[in-house]
């Protein structure tokens, strides 16, 4: 394989490593998955432009949400052990902590387990790799003794979350498509892939998280 001249290969290798770390400082700034969402929401980023909010859209740090009257959106925060549920009329700004409030009323608070929001953040991780190129889920990891107790933590806390949860909220799912996803359990990937699909057949993001999986050899 012949490699670029020495000057363009340095240059290659500076802009993917600015790349990488524009890609890293975008994900890093996630704080949490829009699970729930009813009635009139919207949301302001840093950049200004106001949006109407998404089912299962990534929120980042400083995003300001409003809720008309009667709305409603809940949070699961992958920076914090916290799920929050408001209903408007209200105002807020997502952050690393937390929602801040600005106008309404307090939401109410979830404590999630400490090992729910680690894989949230790689559901976010692998949301935006979705929507930039595609995600590939690889197979094939040796499961060791302390992996096993992983999974089996993993789908307690799962069938808990599963229990008090809607029917088309796929937290749940999700966090277990990151622990498998993790473990290259493909198998059991697409199992819980199919669910989601069937839980939100029409959101695309867990469309194209359900399709990386379920291509998976």
């Amino acid at each position: 394989m012949k490699f670029p001249a020495r000057s363009s290969f340095t240059a290659f290798v500076l802009a993917a490593v600015m790349a990488g770390t524009t890609w890293a400082q975008e994900v890093a700034g996630d704080v949490g998955l829009v699970n729930a969402l009813q009635g009139d929401v919207s949301y302001q980023g840093k950049e200004g432009q106001t949006r109407k909010a998404q089912p299962y859209m990534r929120l980042r740090h400083g995003d300001k949400i409003t809720l008309a009257s009667g709305a409603s959106i809940r949070i699961s925060y992958t920076t914090v052990s916290r799920q929050e549920s408001w209903l408007g009329p209200g105002v807020f700004v997502a952050t690393s902590a937390g929602g801040e409030l600005l106008k309404g009323s307090k939401p109410d608070v979830v404590q999630l387990p400490a090992t729910v929001p680690p894989k949230l953040a790689r559901i976010s991780e692998m949301m935006h790799l979705s929507s930039v190129g595609g995600v590939v889920v690889r197979s094939g990891k040796a499961q060791t003794l302390a992996s096993k107790d992983e999974v089996a933590d993993a789908m307690a806390t799962y069938e808990s979350m599963r229990a008090t949860t809607t029917p088309s909220d796929v937290t749940p799912e999700l966090f277990l498509y990151a622990v498998f996803e993790e473990h290259g359990m493909v198998d059991d990937l697409k199992v819980v892939a199919r669910s989601m699909l069937a839980r939100q057949p029409d959101n695309p993001e867990i469309q194209r998280l359900a399709k990386a999986a379920l291509s998976a050899p």
